[in-house]
């Protein structure tokens, strides 16, 4: 049933788009959903910087605790609503599938609570907001203020109030994405590029088409590269899954980080392929 309804929501999005309708603001609910059960966090990082699913911003957080850590609200996990410094470090470690993604915004959070006896305590508690979040969405007073009035406003932070915000940030970028120039074309990636990159790297199989790599296994390696350089022609033809080595050799401005190549060139090697675009 859950599923149906979001296939409804995702119907009515495409068609309003289509017709050139105004956005509702409504926000469905989500109940919360494990992020393996519907790919990774990645699909949900938006060129707005902020953490997008069917048009409207979510949350995320780590549902996993231990009994040390679900004592000190200040030491839980965190609610992460922006692609921020943490979300990037964990995408490069491939540990997205400790996320769950949510919408609720009574301000308490479903969590397990694994207690050192191995016995685990399913629990409904407070988590605070991410700092690193609340200066990349610029939330209203947070840089401008001192230490301790931060953390009271990370104290004080309320999940409705956030979405409102969230949701505004969003429409403003929406609104200036959706205006064209002269030529007709957009000068960004539409809004859904993430959900359209991922579609196709898995229609590719997380493999490169240069070098033939596979990277199923660290998808974080391997981009969507646009033929024609337009990011608003997204017909598969205008494609090409390539390996971040193989993608900087087409993009002069394009640098890979020592610690990707290194693993992008030993996963060549274990596979038996020549290090080319090394």
């Amino acid at each position: 049933m859950k599923n149906d309804v979001n296939d409804v929501i995702r119907r009515l999005e495409t068609i309003r788009q289509r017709v050139g309708g105004r956005k509702s603001t409504f926000v469905p609910r989500i109940e919360d959903q494990d992020l393996s059960t519907i790919g990774e966090v990645e699909e949900l990082f938006h060129p707005s910087g902020l953490l997008i699913h069917l048009q409207n911003p979510v949350f995320i957080y780590i549902r996993d605790h231990t009994v040390g850590t679900f004592l000190d609200t200040n030491d839980r996990h965190k609610i992460h609503f922006s692609v921020c410094p943490t979300l990037r470090m964990m995408r490069n470690h491939g540990r997205f599938e400790r996320y769950r993604r949510t919408t609720r915004v009574d301000d308490v959070y479903l969590i397990d609570v694994h207690a050192e006896s191995g016995r685990t305590v399913e629990k409904e508690l407070p988590l605070y907001p991410c700092k690193h979040c609340l200066r990349r969405v610029n939330y209203p007073l947070y840089r401008a203020s001192n230490r301790e009035d931060k953390q009271s406003i990370v104290e004080a932070f309320r999940a409705r109030d956030a979405l409102d915000f969230l949701r505004k940030q969003f429409e403003v970028f929406d609104s200036k994405i959706r205006s064209v120039q002269p030529s007709g074309l957009s000068a960004d990636y539409p809004p859904d590029w993430p959900q359209r990159s991922r579609r196709y790297k898995k229609l590719m199989k997380f493999t490169c088409e240069e070098c033939k790599v596979q990277l199923n296994n660290a998808p974080h390696l391997i981009d969507t590269h646009h033929i024609d350089g337009d990011k608003r022609n997204n017909q598969d033809q205008n494609l090409r899954c390539l390996c971040k080595l193989c993608h900087a050799h087409i993009h002069s401005h394009y640098t890979v980080s020592d610690r990707y190549r290194a693993l992008i060139l030993e996963a060549r090697r274990k596979q038996g392929l020549a290090n080319i675009n090394g």
